[in-house]
């Protein structure tokens, strides 16, 4: 790294050396430059200006600039205004302050998302909705018939084999059931690995998560309402308690339609923020 000397490289327009803000650093113009940031900071203290700096890196501003200062997640409860930078790669998954992998998120988005990856950049996550007098196997079977080989499926109706639970399992059983599938979620979505994962569900949310389905929709996973209809569901549902899940479902107005036209609206903002093409990719270094 050619580290300048210091001998008047250090600028008093409060923005930071020239050379620092052109990145020519090896690798990272943030990251790697922290040192050289303290020796500015030194720089201006001997000067005695007095000034208070703002001393976020470099490829921060032109983050801003680039992408804007709202909050890029758009999950349930965001304030719209961005208020600190957010990492696309998760910086625990290796993600690098650039400008290419930084765009500004509200506090609250920040922290709901956690290190859950966007569609394409680790695991591709296809959630699959249906009603719940169903019993998966409308949604097993899509899944049979366009998954490939290798790629995991996460549903009620499988975590409730492996367990060999009766028929008609106790609430308690169900819990259990429920509790294996949120686990299996958790991990899948913070999964930097390229995998393809296959997760079906009966309610779009839960008590961590009351608003499922718009985080999906946020985190631009795949999401597919397989529906056989309310009559059909209505004749599958044996007990009272089926009958009224069943009712409520349907009170939610689920349907593929309704999903496909939020999916439409949240990608075209994703591939205004350069989150979104044919091919997605996130570089190493920014443009500067």
């Amino acid at each position: 790294m050619r580290l300048p000397q210091d001998d008047g490289a250090y600028e008093a327009d409060n923005r930071g050396p020239e050379w620092f803000k052109a990145g020519d650093a090896i690798n990272s113009p943030c990251l790697y430059e922290l040192a050289d940031l303290d020796m500015w900071v030194r720089a201006r203290k001997r000067a005695g200006d007095g000034a208070q700096a703002d001393y976020r890196p470099a490829c921060a501003g032109q983050g801003d600039r680039e992408w804007g200062n709202a909050c890029w997640l758009r999950l349930p409860g965001c304030t719209g205004v961005g208020e600190e930078d957010d990492h696309i790669v998760p910086y625990a998954h290796g993600g690098m302050d650039t400008v290419a992998n930084i765009r500004r998120a509200c506090k609250h988005c920040n922290a709901s998302r956690q290190d859950r990856v966007l569609y394409g950049y680790g695991a591709r996550l296809h959630i699959v909705v249906t009603p719940p007098g169903s019993c998966d196997r409308e949604a097993v079977e899509w899944v049979e018939a366009h998954r490939q080989q290798g790629d995991p499926v996460v549903s009620w109706l499988a975590l409730a084999r492996a367990m060999r639970l009766p028929e008609s399992p106790s609430m308690a059983q169900r819990r259990a059931v429920a509790m294996a599938w949120s686990a299996a979620y958790r991990q899948f979505a913070i999964t930097q690995e390229p995998i393809d994962v296959w997760m079906i569900r009966t309610t779009t949310s839960s008590r961590r998560h009351p608003r499922m389905l718009d985080e999906w929709i946020s985190l631009d996973y795949d999401v597919r309402v397989i529906d056989p209809g309310f009559e059909v569901e209505w004749e599958r549902a044996e007990t009272e308690q089926a009958k009224r899940l069943v009712r409520q479902w349907y009170g939610l107005h689920i349907s593929q339609a309704l999903v496909d036209a939020r999916q439409r609206e949240r990608r075209a903002t994703l591939a205004r923020l350069g989150l979104r093409s044919d091919r997605v990719t996130v570089a190493s270094r920014p443009e500067w």
